[in-house]
């Protein structure tokens, strides 16, 4: 038998892609909503999580965070999010929970905080990062309390409200940015085999944590579909607490999360917190006006997390600014609101520099729900640029995105 064969013709094949649909006659949005609070475990928190991430690298002085720390503060926020390994970049570890104590200390004293209203959430990574030894290890129970009380004793605290198990021991420290598993020969300086003996074993250790008072909330961050399932399936089998939410990168520019992890999370009841909401920085479209400094994070460290402002992600991000524009929202609004609104998330991670960067987050969560019209307007962009900061199987060849020069000529696919 014959078999014929379709070829298609040049001419086709080099069609420019439509332009993402736009609403023809936006409304104007509704502002100074007041901030919301939500139920994650034993805590009542605000929508808006402070993240610290880069306190004590980009941002240079305690004073400075101390100020947007003070910021939220006055907003009404009572979340703060840090870990053993910040600040990033550089500097890595230890200084950004400091700052934080020290600021604590000096608000309770002075009456503007209440500790068991206040919740803040740190985490401990298997890269040992910050740790008191600086070894790798296997999230053991030695190496867990030993984080856990060092976190505690910089934190100035009695206890931490949740703490994160910070990426996979599993995956070693190859796990950012990454949308496909790939080969387990990838993760080379993983530190546990992630058997189901070994997620019980990783649940146990949580719990001495928890038994010992030092925690009272636990979570997951960076992690997929299958350890979430595996650390629920092992803590209901052991008789501990699930993790209560989950902290990965996500974004309008990295949407993976909604696959099989949303799915996950929703049947066992983990809740969303997501960090990266701004594609560090580059959803703000700060780095195609020009508008960023020389010291916002891709212009002092670009070898820093450049997944997010690879060529892909510029395109996109040009299109949802265009959006924002027509809505009347900055980008940053849009970003922010949007991974707020999503039905699987309880909150949203900040990222910020200065009480600027403070206010122009605190105005997004400030907004109303987006409507129905404008998140379709967002989902055709996503659909014409799929979680461009993501890599399937090649990083270098994301970041070079060779094709995006030729865009115009011929539509090809790399």
């Amino acid at each position: 038998m014959q078999i014929s064969h379709v070829v298609l013709s040049l001419a086709a094949m080099c069609l420019p892609p439509k332009p993402p649909v736009v609403a023809a006659a936006p409304r104007t949005l509704k502002r100074d909503v007041p901030l919301v609070k939500t139920q994650i475990g034993t805590m009542e928190v605000t929508e808006v999580c402070a993240g610290t991430m880069t306190w004590g690298s980009f941002v240079e002085k305690e004073e400075s965070a101390h100020k947007e720390l003070d910021t939220f503060l006055a907003a009404g926020v009572n979340f703060l999010d840090t870990a053993e390994i910040y600040p990033v970049a550089f500097n890595y570890g230890k200084t950004t929970e400091t700052w934080i104590g020290n600021w604590l200390t000096a608000r309770i004293a002075d009456g503007s905080i209440k500790r068991e209203d206040f919740y803040i959430a740190t985490k401990c990574n298997p890269a040992g990062k910050g740790s008191p030894d600086g070894e790798p290890h296997d999230f053991s129970a030695a190496k867990l309390e030993a984080s856990a009380r060092a976190s505690i004793e910089r934190l100035q605290s009695d206890y931490i409200d949740l703490y994160y198990l910070h990426f996979p021991s599993r995956k070693g420290f190859d796990v950012f940015g990454w949308g496909s598993y790939g080969s387990p020969e990838r993760y080379k300086a993983k530190t546990s085999d992630g058997s189901m003996a070994d997620f019980e074993r990783q649940v146990k250790n949580v719990k001495h944590l928890l038994d010992l008072g030092l925690i009272k909330n636990w979570g997951l961050s960076n992690e997929n579909a299958y350890g979430v399932t595996m650390f629920c399936i092992a803590a209901d089998k052991l008789g501990v607490p699930r993790p209560c939410c989950i902290q990965n990168d996500m974004s309008l520019n990295e949407r993976s999360f909604e696959g099989d992890v949303a799915e996950a999370c929703h049947h066992f009841g983990v809740v969303g917190l997501p960090y990266g909401v701004l594609s560090g920085g580059t959803l703000t479209g700060k780095y195609i006006t020009g508008e960023a400094t020389p010291r916002s994070r891709q212009n002092l460290s670009p070898e820093f997390q450049p997944r997010y402002n690879g060529p892909l992600a510029v395109e996109a991000t040009k299109a949802y600014a265009k959006l924002a524009e027509a809505w009347g929202l900055t980008p940053t609004e849009l970003a922010i609101a949007w991974a707020r609104d999503r039905w699987y998330n309880a909150g949203v991670i900040t990222g910020t520099t200065s009480p600027k960067q403070v206010e122009e987050c605190l105005a997004a969560f400030r907004l109303e729900t987006l409507p129905t019209e404008l998140c379709e307007a967002i989902d055709a962009i996503h659909e014409q640029y799929r979680s461009p900061t993501t890599t399937l199987v090649n990083k270098a060849l994301l970041l070079a995105a060779p094709w995006v020069e030729k865009v115009d000529e011929c539509a090809t696919v790399a």
